[in-house]
């Protein structure tokens, strides 16, 4: 914040520490070059022992490989844990004041969103470690220009301004913000979603169901089968027993690389690629609600039933589209490519739907 005179008008800024909301399609993207950098030196380091097991000169420079190769596979979970304990890895300090929400920008500079141009302040409480996410809603189109372009990915409740923030910062916030515009406050709940290390994680693949005050079932658009599930992780033990073995046996060099390769390769072909988001599903409503764009919103009064139809092929995984038909006889889709084992646990837990099955061809 910049530095101002005593007494002066912005002595009454409440300042904020507020993690950065970082798109789930960037981390995607830092997990996938990080496994690429790793998985680069781990190859070279398995070429070199396996042509010049003998050679002195491969013996220094393979292990020096591996730990590089290890140093890669060991960042994305580092980073992880440090989201887990910061809320994300950049944290920038905002203030609300009188003039409305000040917001830092990387020249220096401070820009203002004023309170008039504010619908709404939503806080919603109840994820990991007890952090509460924030989001902002605008009255028009116009008032984004005053917001920070770091915070313009749209979410259900508006523009994302932190997913992750302490609750004692959010609460001083949201003080804040009641002190000079009351009523623009709103505090909700949300369901606790945890993620992995990078490998399958079943927890994030299960239909989590709460009590009744949160009234609301998430299923996550890349639910798999338990068979997938199994596989999944049977190949990244097989990665690791693959390279642990000859340390502890005498098994020949040419046995363990190829292995590797080969199950690298499937993991690699079975990734889920269809769509990010999941389903929210509460008493009166059925909502898609994808990782980036606009949630799509169905009443359960107006809904007649849900129907799925095969989405297409790619790679070895099927996908399916999921398609809400609405009592007047309209056809609305909802979500255009999800597993089917996520599209089948919505239509199971959407009361009223018929049992339609999903195709042959998108099982």
């Amino acid at each position: 914040m910049v530095p101002t005179t005593p007494g002066g008008p912005e002595t009454t800024v409440v300042q904020v520490r507020l993690p950065i909301h970082h798109q789930p399609s960037a981390l995607r993207t830092s997990a996938g070059c990080l496994a690429f950098l790793g998985l680069a030196p781990a190859v070279a380091a398995g070429l070199l022992v396996w042509a010049r097991s003998h050679d002195p000169v491969a013996r220094l420079v393979a292990p020096a490989l591996g730990v590089l190769a290890m140093l890669c596979f060991c960042s994305w979970p580092i980073m992880r844990w440090y989201m887990r304990r910061n809320g994300s890895l950049v944290t920038a300090t905002v203030g609300f004041g009188p003039d409305g929400f000040r917001q830092p920008l990387e020249d220096k500079t401070t820009l203002v969103l004023p309170w008039e141009d504010v619908r709404r302040f939503d806080f919603r409480g109840g994820q990991p470690d007890d952090r509460v996410a924030l989001a902002v809603s605008l009255v028009d189109e116009e008032a984004i220009r005053n917001l920070n372009p770091d915070c313009r990915h749209k979410s259900e409740d508006g523009f994302i301004l932190s997913s992750a923030m302490a609750r004692e910062e959010a609460e001083k916030a949201s003080a804040a913000i009641e002190r000079y515009r009351p009523g623009l406050v709103r505090w909700t709940s949300k369901n606790v979603r945890r993620g992995g290390f990078g490998v399958p994680n079943p927890v994030r693949r299960l239909v989590k169901r709460w009590s009744a005050d949160q009234a609301r079932t998430l299923v996550r658009a890349e639910q798999a089968s338990a068979g997938r599930l199994f596989v999944l992780w049977a190949a990244w033990l097989a990665v690791i027993a693959d390279f642990v073995a000859p340390a502890c046996y005498d098994i020949p060099p040419e046995i363990p690389l190829p292995v590797a390769l080969a199950i690298w390769v499937l993991l690699y072909l079975t990734r889920y690629r269809g769509d990010a988001g999941e389903f929210v599903l509460t008493a009166d409503a059925v909502t898609w609600r994808p990782d980036e764009g606009d949630p799509v919103r169905v009443r359960r009064g107006d809904l007649a039933r849900l129907t799925t139809a095969p989405a297409g092929k790619k790679s070895t995984r099927h996908y399916v589209s999921v398609h809400a038909v609405l009592r007047r006889g309209e056809d609305r889709p909802l979500a255009a490519k999800v597993s089917p084992g996520a599209a089948k646990n919505v239509r199971r837990l959407v009361v009223g739907a018929p049992p339609t099955p999903i195709t042959r061809g998108a099982t």
